[in-house]
């Protein structure tokens, strides 16, 4: 299997040679003749460390089946991702722990779905339970940090829960970081009305993410200091950020991207378990036309209906870097802020390879998308 494309990290157009799911060789090349007026790039698969469902589904279901499970996951190779996060909000324990077992035995029965999965996103339950910060996360499910209870959790999952996102002013909070820290786990502040010394105390323990910042957030805030700001000026957190059209506004987007800097930006779906169903209401909740989802009779937004395409198009609109570092986003940043191996194009490397068009900044198009040395057409 051959591929010629522009190299997401040069000028120059390459050949890439598949093999056995692997790549096996890269040599320089001449542009095609047939290559049209938009240049295919080609660039590393995406990363998505926080997705939570799909098509009514979500991880966090008391009744989530391992099918499910696995369709879902596989579902995000035509959204142009190669390795996510399974997330799974806050719920009653026992849904919590069916949830990371039926993701543990989809994992351990089907091989391709296990290589996806870089470890689980817990976005809970040791969240803010004051209205606007919980945004929809039922408040009744949510606690103070429990290591043992974690640890619970940890053992359903199989060792998998990498990443946990919590509220640092909940009492406890810098010791159970510490812990996680120590034992592998990534810790993130979300859902949060943090002040500056909780703050502080939870980055000195470990912490180095801010979970959708800007999101989960109350309506109304002081203008400073305030948990946005606070989190924006932290130089030791990355910040995840949910760039749908939606969540936030592109004034807002560009003022968070500039303050965190591209080295410390990571772009997140947030796809929600209504992603890929048609607007309308279920429930609950509604889907209006442009794929926003609310809880019904409220402005609280409910995850999103929309992948990495959208988000790395908008970043684009709002702050033109492509290739580089604007892919980073999705690629090398959730890597290292992960602690795993960043992808790159390299001979030896796994054949996980997005094609991409951008003929103008803020049209960038997935065209299709590699995992594992198989190709899959974008899908939506």
């Amino acid at each position: 299997m051959i591929v010629r494309a522009r190299d997401w990290d040069a000028s120059r157009w390459i050949e890439i040679e598949i093999r056995d799911g692997m790549l096996e060789r890269i040599d320089e090349c001449d542009r095609p003749r047939d290559g049209g007026e938009d240049e295919v790039f080609v660039a590393p698969a995406f990363w998505d460390i926080q997705t939570n469902g799909r098509w009514g589904h979500s991880f966090s279901s008391p009744d989530v089946t391992v099918d499910q499970v696995v369709s879902i996951i596989r579902a995000q190779r035509g959204l142009g991702a190669a390795r996510i996060c399974p997330t799974l909000i806050t719920a009653p324990v026992d849904d919590t722990l069916h949830g990371l077992r039926t993701v543990a035995e989809a994992c351990d029965s089907h091989p391709d779905v296990d290589r996806m999965v870089v470890g689980v996103h817990l976005e809970g339950p040791f969240l803010s339970d004051q209205n606007g910060y919980k945004g929809t996360h039922p408040a009744d499910a949510m606690r103070d940090p429990d290591w043992s209870l974690f640890e619970r959790f940890q053992e359903a999952s199989g060792g998998r829960v990498i990443l946990m996102t919590l509220a640092p002013e909940r009492p406890g909070s810098a010791e159970f970081i510490r812990k996680a820290v120590a034992s592998g786990v990534t810790v993130s502040v979300g859902h949060t009305a943090v002040d500056r010394d909780s703050l502080s105390e939870a980055v000195e323990a470990g912490a180095t993410l801010s979970t959708h910042l800007g999101n989960g957030i109350a309506a109304e805030l002081p203008r400073h200091p305030n948990p946005i700001w606070l989190q924006a000026a932290e130089d030791r957190l990355y910040a995840s950020l949910i760039a749908d059209g939606h969540h936030l506004d592109r004034e807002v987007l560009r003022v968070l991207a500039r303050a965190k800097g591209w080295h410390r930006l990571i772009l997140v779906s947030d796809a929600g378990w209504l992603a890929g169903l048609p607007a309308g209401n279920y429930g609950a909740w509604d889907v209006d036309p442009s794929g926003k989802i609310v809880l019904a009779g409220t402005p609280y937004l409910a995850g999103s209906t929309q992948g990495l395409e959208t988000g790395l198009r908008i970043l684009d609109e709002v702050e033109p870097s492509f290739p580089r570092p604007l892919l980073d986003t999705v690629t090398v940043n959730p890597a290292r802020l992960l602690n795993q191996p960043a992808p790159r194009l390299a001979v030896g490397e796994p054949a996980d390879l997005t094609l991409l068009r951008r003929p103008a900044p803020g049209r960038l198009m997935l065209e299709k998308t590699c995992v594992g040395g198989e190709w899959f057409e974008r899908s939506v």
